[in-house]
């Protein structure tokens, strides 16, 4: 990470040599941890859509939602989910997965696009890790995506009066459209 690699040389001229050496052992891990925190959105993010996903797929067969099961507990599972179609949606990849949201009108145009920009930052990681540098703004995009499933997992997840849903869904998509007019150009 550039940030990284900035601090290391404000270390490096301003420190002693025993200094330096203690501030890469131990501070400079704990600044990559901490800036690699906003990618735990983006987890959610992920987390949240197969939620929805398999919820509204009718994977679920109540009000538990399964979130994994062991292998070999299948049928210790199959009071909760459809097994079948729980392992076939959980290997479905993220982009496959707002595809069908938005195909179904459970995402909006906003949102998807900010979730599939937030996919398409995250892949950069997956295709050049050791080259892969993530800016501020992938990580306010992924802070963006996160928001955006959590608003849509409410209504998913607590089966709210339809008024209250469609304003929901409106209010984020709202939120998303202007997101996206600020962030325009810098994605």
């Amino acid at each position: 990470m550039a940030t990284i690699k900035y601090l290391r040389k404000i270390a490096e001229l301003n420190l002693c040599q025993d200094c330096f050496l203690k501030y890469k052992a131990m501070i400079e891990p704990s600044i990559k941890l901490y800036l690699s925190q906003p990618l735990s959105d983006f987890r959610q993010a992920e987390s949240q859509i197969t939620q929805i996903v398999m919820k509204t797929k009718g994977v679920f067969k109540g009000e538990t939602w399964v979130l994994s099961f062991i292998e070999g507990e299948e049928e210790e599972a199959a009071d909760f989910i459809d097994v079948e179609a729980y392992k076939k949606n959980e290997k479905m990849s993220f982009k496959a997965k707002i595809d069908y949201l938005h195909k179904n009108g459970i995402l909006q145009d906003s949102s998807y696009s900010i979730l599939d920009k937030a996919r398409d930052s995250r892949n950069k990681i997956h295709t050049e890790p050791i080259l892969a540098e993530l800016s501020e703004e992938d990580y306010a995009l992924f802070s963006m995506a996160s928001w955006i499933t959590s608003q849509i997992y409410t209504v998913i997840k607590f089966d709210l009066e339809e008024k209250i849903i469609t304003n929901i869904k409106s209010n984020t998509e709202k939120v998303a459209e202007q997101w996206l007019k600020t962030h325009q150009t810098k994605h």
